[in-house]
């Protein structure tokens, strides 16, 4: 008859065995948690969390990490080199249309074109084909070549003045405060008072 071997469980949420409760070696899990641990025993005696598919928490790896994908913002990320293609360059001669094949996936590239001896050219057209492919036309056949790279939250284009709410209120603050008075009235003698958007007090033209 078969027999059923059973590790020491707990079902109680976030239990985590310690050294007096496990042998080295020995295996314990949480039920509740889905979590397995084992007693370490060696340089440091302690018990590690054995990773699983929803592990939580920190990683130390002595190592290479392969994967077929990485997922998240990557916004914790530090002390990496990434090695990827990030630009692509095609060459092409004597062609009015250049077609760029970059496999980038993207909706926003930032497309740069070059001539023959590798200034900067403004080509007839410029079209984003396809996330996937670029096409470049000229009004004469052109040699050169293209550099596509992968776009990134590039922002371009303005907000118009009245449309950013309390940029007036801001403004005359503003220029109370610097006491800047505006406008192509010209001022001979002195003047008393406080310019502050306000009506000046007077006006004394001075003694001839």
């Amino acid at each position: 008859m078969a027999q059923i071997i059973k590790l020491k469980r707990s079902l109680v949420e976030g239990s985590k065995p310690t050294t007096s409760d496990l042998s080295a070696g020995e295996l314990a899990i949480n039920v509740y948690d889905g979590k397995v641990f084992l007693r370490k025993s060696g340089s440091v005696d302690e018990v590690q969390e054995v990773i699983t598919n929803d592990y939580s928490g920190s990683i130390n790896v002595d190592g290479a990490i392969t994967a077929s994908f990485f997922k998240g913002d990557g916004s914790k990320l530090t002390n990496i080199t990434v090695d990827q293609a990030a630009t692509i360059k095609s060459s092409f001669t004597d062609s009015s249309t250049w077609v760029v094949t970059h496999n980038l996936d993207t909706e926003t590239p930032l497309v740069q074109v070059y001539d023959a001896d590798d200034y900067q050219i403004i080509p007839q057209t410029l079209r984003i084909t396809d996330t996937n492919t670029v096409t470049i036309t000229f009004e004469t056949a052109e040699s050169g070549h293209v550099v596509v790279g992968k776009g990134g939250h590039v922002v371009s284009g303005s907000i118009a003045a009245e449309n950013i709410d309390g940029f007036d209120n801001k403004v005359k603050t503003r220029l109370d405060a610097e006491a800047v008075v505006s406008g192509s009235t010209q001022f001979l003698g002195d003047v008393t008072g406080t310019p502050f958007a306000t009506v000046i007090a007077s006006v004394d033209g001075g003694d001839i």
